[in-house]
């Protein structure tokens, strides 16, 4: 009993501070929006290659095997281009934010090109290795945010409190993949591909909106 008064208790105190600072909701949303994007894209890779018919077939294990380097590649690459984004800054305090910005907007350009290439507007037969680095591309994002939104979620929710408020964002998360899902069965690839291309790219606008915000919430953290 017990327990599961202190569960509850954390639930209501995480709606609580989600409700009062905007801070929070943005960066669960943003995080929300991003993972159900990759959701998404990972119900979609396989057959959009296999539509492709390129010659020779598609070898999917060398194919998933590259992307599955790329995420390795982010989260590798990832402490570079924090620094070198705080370098060009000249100072820490919203590197993360301006890095996790960045990277969503490449992951929504990188998904803006098989929108293009599999529409009527051009010759999807032409379009197999672009759309192959498109997926590289994002792929790489997704290895690149994994470690800057666990370095945002540190920085904006409380310690005590993540656990229920973290709960409280899989709501619009499974949404959001829900959505994705029900799409790809009702919609032509390309207009998934661009549904996935506009959730990065709403992701990067909230977290923009989160780089001149001023000070973090670290004191309201220590009182938690």
């Amino acid at each position: 009993k017990g327990e599961s008064s202190s569960l509850y208790q954390q639930f209501t105190q995480g709606w609580k501070a989600t409700y009062t600072d905007s801070k929070i909701w943005r960066i669960g949303l943003t995080q929300a929006m991003s993972e159900g994007a990759m959701y998404t894209f990972v119900f979609m890779w396989v057959p959009t290659m296999l539509s492709m018919d390129p010659p020779g077939g598609v070898p999917t294990g060398c194919v998933f095997s590259s992307l599955m380097m790329a995420i390795t590649m982010g989260g590798i690459l990832f402490p570079v281009v924090r620094s070198q984004v705080a370098k060009r800054l000249s100072s820490e305090h919203n590197s993360s934010e301006i890095t996790a910005t960045i990277i969503y907007v490449l992951a929504s350009v990188s998904m803006a090109v098989p929108a293009f290439c599999l529409s009527s507007l051009s010759d999807s037969g032409s379009c197999f290795q672009k759309v192959l680095i498109s997926f590289v591309i994002v792929e790489m994002c997704v290895g690149l945010f994994n470690p800057v939104a666990g370095t945002l979620r540190s920085k904006y929710v409380p310690d005590g409190l993540q656990g229920g408020i973290l709960n409280i964002f899989r709501l619009p998360l499974n949404t959001v993949v829900c959505a994705g899902t029900f799409a790809t069965d009702y919609l032509p690839a390309y207009q998934v591909f661009a549904i996935i291309s506009f959730c990065f790219m709403a992701a990067a606008v909230l977290q923009a909106s989160m780089v001149y915000d001023g000070s973090t919430i670290s004191d309201k953290k220590k009182k938690v």
